[in-house]
């Protein structure tokens, strides 16, 4: 049956098949494409698009002209602020301004500060007692030591006493949060 089909007949039934496939492709997926050719091509204004079910149309020409500024001013790097003046009472300043310090400083007290917070979300949740939480308490104590006797001690403790103290199912003075950071000097 095969010796019957000639080549040449062969070759033109693929290429008009494959063709009609692109065509059909093309026509279904790429419609609006192909009638914004036409458009520009005939010279005639191109028709909006329309999406799914014709309730956003966007338009293929500029619909504004070029935007231009009216006065542009330009302030100091001090002068720019991007949050609230006063922080909220009992918030634990993520990266506060502290004369004298290093980045490795602010850094490590981020660190501790979403450590504190842990430990005080996991104490919260499980009920753990006052002598787990000192022990939890002084590890991360011990493992930013370097923050002992800076203003990010004091930042730490003022958070701790502010948000973890009242839900704590034990209480907690800001005299046992100083004897961690003294005992681990």
């Amino acid at each position: 049956m095969l010796h019957q089909i000639s080549w040449l007949t062969y070759s033109v039934s693929i290429i008009l098949l494959v063709a009609f496939y692109y065509l059909y492709a093309g026509l279904t997926f790429y419609r609006f494409e192909i009638q914004a050719v036409i458009y520009k091509l005939a010279g005639k204004q191109p028709a909006t698009w329309a999406s799914g079910q014709n309730d956003l149309q966007f338009p293929d020409h500029a619909i504004m002209g070029k935007a231009q500024p009216d006065d542009v001013e330009f302030v100091s790097q001090e002068e720019l602020s991007f949050g609230p003046a006063d922080h909220a009472e009992g918030a634990l300043n993520e990266s506060p301004t502290i004369p004298g310090t290093d980045s490795r400083l602010a850094s490590d007290f981020s660190d501790m500060s979403s450590e504190v917070k842990t430990l005080i979300r996991v104490i919260n949740e499980s009920g753990e007692s006052k002598e787990n939480f000192d022990m939890l308490f002084r590890l991360i104590v011990q493992k930013y030591a370097e923050l002992a006797g800076t203003a990010y001690e004091q930042q730490i403790n003022d958070f701790l006493i502010a948000e973890g103290s009242p839900q704590f199912p034990f209480t907690l003075t800001i005299d046992d949060l100083q004897n961690y950071w003294l005992n681990e000097n």
